[in-house]
């Protein structure tokens, strides 16, 4: 072969790879599988080159302190957002109709020091020289929204940040404006929100979660799930036990992938953006605020799976407007959760009569029933007959003891719908009811109310007791395990638990008088 020719390849060949190399190094496509779906999740490689940006450390450009730091407070109604020039952030955000310990508004998102910069809320970073000192342009009130820009200069491109505030609902937008100059290397943002947190709030724990395949459910994502990323989500955030931070809207298709980041043990949604060449702008739309019915089906209806009412949803939903009605009237929630009790316990009570009518009358004759049952053990058909006979020569149905049961087998879903509503819904958090219940979203710290719980259930037993000695020694050993059960329950699901309790007492009661 010729020389000249094959010194010309070894030539073009190394030329090609050091412009891969140094192209590659400037700006690279994320890896993403082909066949992934838009809100699929997927594995990410656990080399950084073949996933990059994602997981690449915030390389910020401005090292020291140069700049004093500006905070402007925007006031609505609904929260006092503080803003900073620091980043270009949201500094903190305090919701003014939730309360807490101190009577002060919650806070979900805290100020950070310069030091903790990679932590600011709504961060713009770029894969190299993330820029921190921003420019305050201005603010402007319209008539139902307030805008917050910012704006900065850097490696060839003007950066806009636009906050548009709802007066109304908790509806944050951003819009991200990119002007580049000429001759400017092509850019990719990244965008770090965090999940919410409330210190005060006990075991307050942080959960991811995404819009599913379609975007018209969502997610919840688990701790060995935090690795994935998530293609071109409708819906992406992160949830404490009251508050929800996510992305709802994306109309240009900013998102590229989502993933989660973690920092000092806090989470953060992570929304990558594309490669950026020319002047373009992305709107991005977020809720950031509580979660309460009303509050997230304004902004999106798909956020009401956030608080997990599964499929008792519609019955949640209507016990929660139940309660939400009787608390205008008595104005403490405590006495509210007792009127709802007896109003849900009412249409039962003939039934729930009816029922234990039923089936006291049948234990009267479940002793001679045991000792046929003894009689012919090891003839099972026999025994069968002899048992069918004597039902029908004393005019009793087999189906007693389960129409006895069956005023609380139809209680059951209610049961499970409250502990929904009560166990974690934001307006029962610091609500007081008497004494030294302050907090009816949190358990009895003196636990006065499940033993008066369990001693209701014992009570009951004494009032109407059981022949057979197995079911009797059960039914006395239940108010043991129940009052160990709902012990570190929610203090309002035990009061609506004492007051059914106490409510049935009164039933059998009053059917004793009456049947004599």
């Amino acid at each position: 072969m010729n020389k000249n020719l094959l010194f010309a390849m070894v030539l073009a060949v190394s030329t090609l790879l050091l412009f891969n190399y140094f192209n590659k190094s400037q700006v690279q496509q994320p890896s993403i599988p082909t066949q992934v779906m838009p809100g699929q999740a997927y594995k990410v490689p656990a080399a950084q080159d073949l996933a990059r940006p994602i997981n690449v450390e915030i390389d910020f450009i401005d090292k020291k302190i140069t700049q004093k730091e500006d905070k402007k407070v925007i006031e609505t109604d609904l929260y006092n957002i503080s803003f900073s020039n620091y980043g270009g952030v949201i500094s903190s955000i305090d919701f003014r109709k939730h309360l807490g310990i101190n009577g002060t508004p919650l806070r979900t998102i805290q100020p950070v020091t310069f030091y903790q910069r990679e932590q600011g809320a709504f961060l713009l970073a770029l894969e190299e020289k993330t820029p921190y000192f921003y420019n305050f342009v201005g603010t402007k009130e319209l008539d139902d929204q307030i805008e917050v820009a910012y704006q900065v200069d850097v490696d060839g491109f003007n950066i806009k940040k636009t906050y548009v505030l709802n007066k109304r609902d908790y509806k944050i937008s951003l819009l991200l404006d990119f002007a580049p100059k000429s001759g400017a290397a092509p850019i990719r943002p990244r965008l770090f929100y965090p999940a919410p947190f409330v210190g005060e709030i006990t075991d307050d724990q942080m959960t991811g979660f995404s819009s599913g395949v379609g975007g018209q459910s969502i997610n919840k994502i688990s701790q060995n799930e935090l690795s994935s990323a998530w293609v071109t989500p409708s819906i992406f955030g992160a949830e404490d036990k009251y508050f929800a931070h996510c992305l709802v809207a994306d109309e240009a298709g900013f998102v590229q992938r989502s993933f989660f980041k973690k920092f000092e043990n806090r989470l953060y949604p992570v929304l990558e953006g594309p490669e950026i060449k020319e002047k373009g702008s992305w709107l991005l739309s977020f809720y950031v605020g509580p979660k309460l019915v009303d509050d997230l089906g304004v902004v999106d209806q798909r956020l009401e799976e956030l608080l997990s009412f599964g499929w008792l949803s519609w019955l949640c939903k209507f016990l929660l407007s139940l309660l939400m009605m009787i608390v205008g009237y008595v104005k403490n929630y405590g006495f509210a959760i007792i009127v709802l009790t007896i109003v849900i316990k009412l249409p039962f009570t003939p039934l729930t009569m009816w029922g234990r009518k039923k089936m006291e009358g049948y234990q009267k004759y479940q002793p001679q029933i045991n000792r046929i049952r003894t009689k012919f053990k090891s003839d099972l058909r026999r025994q069968q007959e002899e048992v069918l006979r004597f039902h029908k020569e004393h005019n009793i149905s087999q189906a007693a003891p389960i129409m006895g049961c069956l005023p609380m087998l139809i209680q059951m879903p209610i049961l499970f719908a409250l502990y929904r509503v009560l166990g974690g819904y934001l307006d029962l958090y610091q609500a007081p009811f008497l004494g030294w219940i302050v907090d009816l979203s949190a358990k009895d710290p003196y636990y006065v109310l499940p033993v008066l719980m369990g001693a209701s259930m014992l009570l009951q037993q004494v009032i109407a007791p059981v022949a057979d000695a197995k079911q009797k020694t059960m039914m006395m050993f239940m108010p043991i395990v129940m009052t160990a059960v709902f012990i570190n329950f929610p203090a309002g699901l035990v009061l609506y638990w004492l007051t059914n309790n106490v409510l049935a007492i009164g039933e059998d009661v009053l059917r004793k008088r009456i049947t004599g």
